[in-house]
């Protein structure tokens, strides 16, 4: 179908009002290239990217046993003389023991079931926990944290089951009691030729052995190179019943460029941020910085937090935060100087242009973060959410710009 002469006209003058438009939007950015942004606070770091090795003090151990069975959660304590772990000679008492820890879960939750009888609250406390594990294991999965994830899943897990049990009547539970007692009482008395492997050091259990327990330790850090970084390996891995961590020390050590390093000093205090694994920041001391090999240094940074949360950590990256700047954020193009020769950006104020003097805190890539002037008074006090000037034709304090 042909098109109509009014259809051709219409189409004519749609497109000349198009080009019209941008020709006189490209006209004005040109003839007053006004354009303005909000300031807002902002954060900057000088880091150094890495990737590493954690290292610990740390004693794994073994058994021959047909089963054994942990007596303790990851990252948990340990003191003198306190059982990490149960061996049994019998291949099936693996079975016995899980059937009574099942049991003993089925006596909570009937205790709890007994106590919300007496107490009327007890059922929306319990309603409150349950979501509030929820969200705690949302959080630690965000973040990464796996090890607390499998601990909140069990406190859930026990949870959600207490509450299965509020609506039966008190005599019941009370007999479910009696009898689930006595089942364990059983099973207990059927589990023969136990034997308890106990700490002799004071320290932080882990399950996780991972072979490199006798490899990366703290003598190994004496004089480390990157060479010797490079050439890391897991070493023989035995320890089926588990590990000790001595001590509240950890280390983290790292070949890095030299002319990164160069800004390190022994002795000097920084922030180690992981890569994974971890939600915190952790306060490290730089311990050590070898002679350069092919343009790089082996750096060793320790720490005496946080060891709870690094037992199943070792290869590792990380960020080596050496400082942090604070400020408002603008373009780095938005920067002035006043007649006076003061440093300043210029805002909006009503309808005219007023000049703010600032200090330069931090320069970035295409950004720049200042503070207000210590001399500035009143309205000539930058704040964030100021409307600042980034470009315009003319510009000095009072114009009119709107």
């Amino acid at each position: 179908m042909k098109s109509s002469p009014a259809f051709k006209i219409l189409s004519g003058v749609i497109l000349a009002a198009v080009v019209l438009y941008f020709g006189i939007q490209i006209y004005r950015y040109y003839a007053n290239p006004f354009s303005t942004t909000l300031t807002y606070q902002a954060t900057a770091e000088d880091s150094i990217p890495m990737t590493g090795w954690i290292v610990r003090d740390e004693e794994t151990f073994h058994s021959d046993a047909a089963t054994v069975t942990h007596a303790l959660g990851e990252g948990q304590k340990v003191g003198y003389h306190q059982t990490i772990a149960m061996a049994y000679d019998n291949p099936q008492a693996l079975d016995t023991v899980t059937e009574i820890q099942t049991l003993e879960l089925q006596l909570q939750q009937l205790e709890f079931a007994l106590t919300s009888y007496l107490d009327a609250d007890a059922a929306l406390k319990l309603d409150s926990s349950i979501t509030g594990s929820i969200l705690t294991l949302r959080q630690n999965l965000s973040g990464g944290d796996y090890s607390s994830a499998a601990d909140d899943i069990s406190a859930l897990k026990a949870a959600v089951l207490k509450s299965s049990h509020s609506y039966e009547s008190a005599e019941d539970v009370q007999a479910n009691i009696r009898q689930v007692k006595q089942q364990i009482s059983d099973l207990r008395a059927s589990l023969t030729g136990a034997q308890a492997i106990v700490a002799q050091r004071p320290g932080t259990y882990s399950a996780v052995c991972d072979g490199y327990e006798s490899v990366l330790t703290p003598a190994f850090l004496d004089g480390v190179t990157p060479s010797a970084l490079r050439g890391v390996s897991a070493g023989e891995n035995s320890g089926n019943v588990g590990k000790l961590i001595y001590g509240d020390r950890w280390y983290y050590t790292a070949a890095i460029d030299a002319d990164r390093a160069a800004s390190l000093t022994v002795g000097q205090a920084a922030t180690l941020r992981l890569a994974k694994g971890m939600t915190q920041d952790a306060p490290v001391r730089v311990e050590s910085i070898s002679r350069e090999e092919d343009g790089q240094v082996a750096v060793v940074l320790s720490c005496d937090e946080y060891m709870a949360e690094i037992t199943l950590l070792r290869h590792q990256a990380a960020e080596l935060i050496l400082r942090s700047y604070t400020g408002l954020r603008i373009p780095t193009t938005a920067l002035r100087l006043d007649e006076d020769g003061s440093t300043g950006v210029y805002c909006v104020v009503g309808v005219s242009a007023r000049f703010k003097p600032v200090t330069v805190v931090y320069q970035g890539d295409g950004y720049t973060l200042v503070r207000p002037a210590r001399d500035a008074e009143g309205s000539a006090i930058l704040r964030s959410g100021d409307e600042i000037i980034v470009t315009a034709n003319r510009l000095e304090n009072g114009v009119v710009v709107q």
